[in-house]
């Protein structure tokens, strides 16, 4: 009878236990072994959780656009500030001292054949996590830039004629000018 519980006991803990580890979410092998090596496309590899499946999913394919757009560009702004201060004097002199930290980055890309090439997700209790690996070609941003600096191009000489026509303006008047001090013009 003793030994029926103890039976009884150690498979309901090995139940326990196997049901403990199959619970948990592992990361997928491609998720965690070496990321892929190819020059023509940038790769992005991120992880988001929810209750809901699909926001998961949305979460991570998400996190992956931003992680791409910052690897092609990314503005930082950062703020350092220290503060000292010595109030009294002698051995009764205190000194206060304030440092502060901030940055902020800021991400503006458009991104252009950014697409996912691996999706994967695992259930741990209530919460859906979801891995994601996307892949943007690197051509694109190559075509994103030409087609920037073409239209900057264009609107500096816009700019360049412009100016050319306000200095020939500007010119012209002057001449009038020279004309009228002169008496050649009536």
């Amino acid at each position: 009878m003793k030994r029926a519980i103890l039976t009884s006991i150690a498979a309901s803990i090995i139940i326990l236990v196997m049901a403990g580890c199959a619970a948990k979410c592992r990361p997928p092998e491609w998720f965690t072994g070496e990321a892929p090596d190819d020059p023509n496309y940038i790769f992005s590899r991120t992880t988001a959780s929810s209750k809901d499946l699909q926001l998961a999913l949305s979460k991570a394919k998400e996190e992956a656009r931003v992680d791409i757009a910052r690897q092609v560009q990314v503005k930082v702004e950062a703020l350092t500030k220290r503060f000292l201060e010595e109030t009294g004097s002698g051995e009764d002199a205190e000194v206060l001292t304030f440092f502060q930290d901030v940055s902020k980055s800021v991400v503006s890309e458009v991104l252009t054949g950014c697409s996912v090439l691996r999706q994967d997700f695992c259930k741990d209790g209530m919460i859906y996590k979801a891995y994601i690996m996307m892949a943007m070609p690197t051509g694109s941003i190559y075509e994103s830039y030409y087609n920037k600096l073409k239209a900057e191009e264009r609107m500096y000489t816009r700019f360049r004629a412009t100016q050319a026509f306000k200095e020939l303006e500007e010119e012209v008047k002057k001449y009038g000018q020279f004309k009228k001090e002169q008496g050649l013009l009536r």
